[in-house]
């Protein structure tokens, strides 16, 4: 039996902010994870706190890098005040 593919209308988007989870592994890589959205389906429908329902679709994407190339990275991040 196939599984029912959920309903409802697909609707544009742009991301505002998509970050990197770093985690830095035994044999002394940092592997960099993120999900990425690839689509919104509205449904028309609320939960109980009358909320829109959506039903999203993402992918991951993985880096893998040196610990030099993870402190690249960072010494660059601009921290917000």
């Amino acid at each position: 039996m196939q599984p029912q593919m959920p309903s409802g209308k697909a609707i544009g988007f742009k991301p505002l902010q998509e970050e990197w989870n770093y985690y830095s592994i035994d044999d002394g890589y940092v592997l960099g994870i993120k999900m990425v959205l690839t689509k919104i389906l509205k449904t028309g429908q609320t939960d109980p706190a009358g909320n829109p329902v959506y039903i999203i679709q993402q992918t991951p994407a993985m880096q893998v890098l040196t610990q030099e190339e993870y402190r690249s990275i960072t010494s660059r991040s601009i921290i917000p005040k």
